[in-house]
């Protein structure tokens, strides 16, 4: 059985409350208020899907609480009623987001199709919020997960800056903290949340794949071409949001061409004589402070306020203590749900070991360890010997290590990639030159440390 509508009559005449009651009383819920303030305060609590609201009320004009009550979540679909069909009102109503209007008295079919076509359109409303519910959890969204004060802000501005199509949104945090997350939920509430959301990791490939992947290319226009040749990302994500994680690593020549996109929504592919042009809306990341990397010379100016119209700062999961468990939980209950486990908690030394660690690679790792431990473990909770991995004791070394760790700059001044360069150079050696093993020393993904080797001439 379909569940009823909820119809508000906001109306200060008993006699015509009572004449719409039984009108539509019959297939719907409804429910009366004689003032605006009244309607306004029932609305709050029971979420009505219609609401017929009077222009003429004693406690003010209908037409000043209209907004009021398409700032409700969720919006309920609001018809006014007036007792004089005045053209003015009529057109300030419906640019305040009323979906329709009545005069009275009534005309009994007019009131009839207008009152199914309200409730249509509430209907479809609900599905629409529905659905983008749905694609938020099947896009990870609902995992934005915590309780600190600096994570909620980072989350509430990402909001915000999701209503605007075009703005740049710079997410600045640690590897592992979530940026390409929150990158999601941007997109998600946004208006150009129907179209593509595709993200590229600026750090992971070659300058010369970065730039056939983004820009595409045409046919033959390098050795090994595609025949037919090949639709970059931007024509991909043509109407909806393109994510550039990393994009501190990119050449400088792909940051003009970037630049050209953003100012004028237009490009050329490689080998291409024939311009493009796409609507999207860039949405970026990086783990340093991009800034910081543009005043040193790192990073084109021009395009990093172009990218940062909207700055958000990730804290590391270190930061969020209070947020450990909460996040360790929804893990727990994610992989008991893939493998067919049973955990149920954990117990007094697991919570110690996990709110104690320093959580280096943030809550990648935390997902990581416990997918470990519900994969490998038969138990019914996480026991402290579970995460023996998570050593308190090496920690603190290794914080110690770290709080010890210096570089002597010379007078002269030195590039950032000269630096970065010994340092890669010097972890190489010191783990026998394994790959695997430099990259866990250094605390980068393997491919990135991959890509840096070869851009500095490392030989491997």
């Amino acid at each position: 059985m379909r569940e009823k509508h909820k119809i508000l009559v906001v109306d200060d005449e008993a006699p015509f409350r009572a004449a719409l009651r039984r009108l539509l009383e019959k297939n719907n819920l409804i429910l009366e208020s004689d003032t605006g303030a009244g309607g306004l305060s029932l609305a709050e609590k029971e979420e009505p899907d219609l609401v017929l609201l009077d222009i003429g009320l004693p406690d003010g004009s209908g037409l000043e609480l209209l907004p009021r009550f398409k700032e409700l979540r969720p919006s309920p679909t609001v018809v006014m009623i007036t007792a004089y069909e005045r053209v003015k009102d009529v057109v300030m109503a419906i640019k305040r987001g009323a979906f329709d209007y009545l005069v009275k008295p009534v005309d009994l079919d007019e009131f009839e199709l207008t009152i199914q076509n309200a409730l249509e359109h509430a209907g479809l409303k609900n599905e629409v919020s529905r659905l983008r519910q749905e694609v938020q959890r099947l896009q990870g969204v609902d995992r934005l997960i915590g309780k600190d004060s600096h994570f909620l802000d980072a989350q509430m501005l990402a909001i915000k800056s999701a209503q605007s199509r075009d703005a740049g949104v710079l997410i600045q945090g640690e590897s592992g903290a979530g940026k390409e997350l929150f990158a999601r939920l941007i997109h998600t509430k946004s208006p150009r949340a129907a179209y593509p959301f595709v993200a590229l990791n600026c750090a992971a490939f070659s300058t010369e794949i970065i730039e056939s992947e983004l820009f595409g290319y045409e046919r033959g226009a390098f050795t090994g071409a595609k025949a037919e040749g090949k639709e970059g990302l931007l024509q991909v994500a043509d109407g909806g949001t393109l994510f550039l994680d990393e994009i501190v690593d990119l050449h400088p020549e792909i940051q003009a061409k970037l630049l050209r996109v953003m100012e004028e929504q237009e490009f050329y592919a490689v080998g291409g004589t024939r311009k493009k042009t796409v609507d999207i809306r860039i949405v970026s990341a990086c783990n340093k402070d991009l800034w910081h990397v543009a005043e040193s010379g790192g990073f084109r100016k021009d395009l990093y306020f172009r990218l940062a119209t909207i700055k958000i700062d990730l804290p590391a999961l270190r930061d969020r203590r209070e947020d450990i468990i909460p996040l360790a939980r929804t893990f727990m209950e994610e992989f008991n749900d893939k493998y067919g486990k049973r955990f149920r908690g954990f117990n007094p030394k697991a919570e110690h070991l996990l709110i104690s660690h320093s959580w280096p690679g943030n809550i990648r790792e935390l997902r990581n360890s416990i997918e470990r431990v519900v994969l490998l473990e038969n138990d019914d909770m996480v026991l402290g010997r579970h995460l023996h991995f998570l050593d308190p004791d090496r920690m603190e070394r290794d914080i110690r290590q770290t709080e010890n760790f210096s570089v002597t700059l010379p007078d002269a001044g030195i590039g950032l990639e000269e630096i970065e360069k010994e340092v890669i150079l010097q972890a190489f050696d010191k783990c026998n030159k394994n790959k695997s093993k430099t990259a866990r020393y250094l605390r980068l993904p393997r491919h990135v440390l991959l890509y840096r080797l070869k851009k500095f001439g490392i030989e491997i």
